[in-house]
């Protein structure tokens, strides 16, 4: 298996995590008007349901965006998606914030802009990186083409990226917005592959997302790897990974133990 193929969100960047402490953060600032832990509850669930009701849902769902990213990305491009995006995330972020208030029982504008801008800054003041990543991406270099195949926004993939400084490590970055194709879609595989020059049969997927990484992975034809997070349980219809890990760390074992043996592919003497 001499190329790999890595998703980003939740496979080397903790985007879940990294966006709910952020949550929390714009929480905290309205605490002696509001309570900080239901106010936090109320933003998650009304940015949650107003994103799925949201006029462009399908797209966002398809291209891989979701609510945490609607609260602070631009979504610059020329799609007719991207565009409806961009449209719609000013009256959402100020809905969000303004309706999470009223649950608590607070009707103030002025602070709802405060908690919208506090959001914004804290979660875009870094990433939270695997603290695996760096060194497992250093090891895996050495011997296989990477690239990363990742559903989302071109900007706002690239901004985690920059600040995340993983991009050094990838021969080709694929972004679904880009293509307009996400995962599971065989054809953003099939276009990471060609940008490597590498075929399916001696590439491995490497993400958390059951249906999308791991299911599309074998549509396209390649062997995978679900990185588990231990966020979600696995559904009776879920795809099944080719191996599990835990941690980073153990992809390379994994590899390993697909590698044909040396003596057996000599033959024998």
């Amino acid at each position: 298996m001499r190329a790999l193929l890595f998703d980003l969100d939740n496979t080397l960047l903790l985007e879940d995590e990294v966006t709910f402490r952020a949550v929390r953060a714009a929480c905290q600032r309205a605490a002696g008007r509001a309570d900080a832990e239901r106010l936090y509850e109320a933003t998650v669930r009304i940015a949650d349901d107003r994103w799925r009701a949201a006029p462009m849902s399908a797209y966002a769902d398809r291209m891989g965006i979701w609510w945490g990213e609607g609260l602070w990305g631009e979504f610059q491009g020329d799609s007719d998606g991207l565009r409806a995006v961009r449209e719609f995330v000013p009256h959402f972020r100020r809905a969000v914030w303004r309706d999470a208030l009223a649950d608590c029982g607070v009707d103030d504008v002025d602070l709802a802009t405060d908690l919208d801008e506090v959001y914004r800054h804290t979660r875009r003041a870094g990433e939270i990186v695997d603290p695996e990543a760096s060194a497992v991406l250093d090891d895996l270099a050495r011997d296989h083409r990477l690239a990363l195949v990742t559903n989302g926004a071109p900007d706002v993939q690239r901004e985690k990226l920059g600040r995340a400084a993983l991009v050094h490590y990838f021969a080709a970055i694929v972004i679904s917005a880009e293509l307009d194709v996400g995962k599971p879609d065989r054809r953003i595989f099939a276009a990471a592959l060609d940008a490597i020059g590498a075929f399916a049969d001696a590439a491995v997927m490497i993400g958390d997302s059951l249906p999308r990484d791991i299911g599309g992975a074998h549509d396209a034809g390649l062997r995978s790897i679900w990185v588990d997070r231990g966020a979600v349980l696995p559904r009776p219809d879920d795809p099944l990974p080719d191996a599990r890990v835990a941690a980073l760390s153990q992809i390379r074992s994994c590899l390993a133990a697909w590698e044909p043996d040396d003596a057996s592919s000599r033959g024998s003497p």
